[in-house]
């Protein structure tokens, strides 16, 4: 399947109105900020949450011009949401590179990015007291609390072998609950599907998972030039991941802990490539098919029909078989 869900008229129509809106809203009194902001917005991303957003909409009948009028605006402040908390981890993390290009805090500093992230925060919130009701308003604050305690949770566990019931604590606050409130947003701009919003909110919660599954799956064999970073960056910075835990029974525990706590870049190396010869990759995606074979049947439960469908279902297949 691919990517050819993007190239269909509908969806690189949404992706435009995102771009778009993108640049639109960040409207600072400060250079910095708007310098900040465009370098990030600018590096791209695969925008998959505000098209998530948008779809759902889309699919609920809500049609031009209130789409673009009442609806963008929120799949923008989605998308604002995850802009800031990328540039924090980057701090957080001390990453050198972001999707194959300087992080924003190595050129700007740590303090600008930070504080750009805030803005973005803030904008977010400001959209959504603009367009949004009060239920989305509430979804997408109890998100962001949840981001920042995955965050926090996956911080404190650095240089720890942790059990899977924390990884999935740490993914869903980091990665899903963000994908699970865009996707009960665009439902609760429907009056078609807001009384099954919850429905949508699970679909996304299990995309999400499933995305940060593969993202840790990618990090064990994946290139720098796919990734837009080092391969065996989570190792390399003490995160134990679900290709770790999946082939854990089969490795040293007391070597794998003295790994996250320090290593060289050859044994980061060694044990990267005994992950892949254990299986442990492929067991990451088997997990994330699970989770997305949930989502696909919360999303087939639905009333949504026709185009929209087709493609969430096309996308669906593209968070497990993508490769960047």
């Amino acid at each position: 399947m691919g990517v050819s869900f993007l190239k269909t008229p509908l969806v690189e129509r949404l992706l435009t109105l995102t771009e778009e809106g993108l640049r639109k809203f960040i409207d600072p009194q400060v250079e910095a900020i708007l310098e900040v902001g465009n370098y990030i917005v600018d590096g791209g991303g695969k925008r998959l949450r505000p098209l998530l957003l948008l779809l759902i909409a889309e699919g609920g009948k809500i049609e031009s011009p209130l789409l673009e009028e009442r609806v963008l605006p929120l799949a923008v402040g989605i998308e604002y949401i995850h802009t800031a908390s990328l540039l924090h981890d980057d701090v957080v993390d001390e990453a050198p590179t972001r999707r194959g290009r300087p992080s924003a805090h190595t050129i700007f500093g740590n303090a600008v990015s930070v504080l750009t992230g805030d803005y973005m925060y803030a904008t977010a919130l400001y959209l959504y007291s603009l367009y949004g009701t009060p239920k989305m308003i509430e979804v997408v604050s109890q998100a962001v609390r949840q981001m920042a305690e995955g965050q926090v949770l996956e911080l404190k566990k650095v240089g720890e072998l942790i059990d899977e019931k924390t990884y999935f604590d740490i993914i869903d606050g980091k990665t899903a609950v963000l994908f699970a409130a865009a996707c009960a947003v665009g439902a609760l701009t429907s009056p078609n599907l807001r009384e099954n919003y919850t429905d949508f909110w699970k679909f996304g919660l299990h995309l999400g998972r499933a995305f940060q599954l593969i993202d840790d799956a990618l990090d064990y064999e994946g290139s720098e030039e796919q990734l837009g970073k080092p391969a065996g960056q989570d190792l390399l910075e003490g995160k134990t991941t679900y290709p770790l835990l999946a082939v854990l029974d089969s490795l040293d525990t007391q070597r794998v802990k003295k790994i996250l706590l320090r290593a060289s870049q050859d044994e980061i190396e060694d044990t990267v490539n005994l992950v892949r010869e254990l299986g442990g990759v492929e067991k990451t995606k088997e997990r994330a098919r699970e989770e997305l074979s949930r989502a696909r049947e919360i999303l087939n439960g639905t009333n949504l029909k026709g185009e929209v469908k087709e493609i969430l279902n096309q996308l669906v297949d593209f968070i497990v078989e993508r490769t960047y």
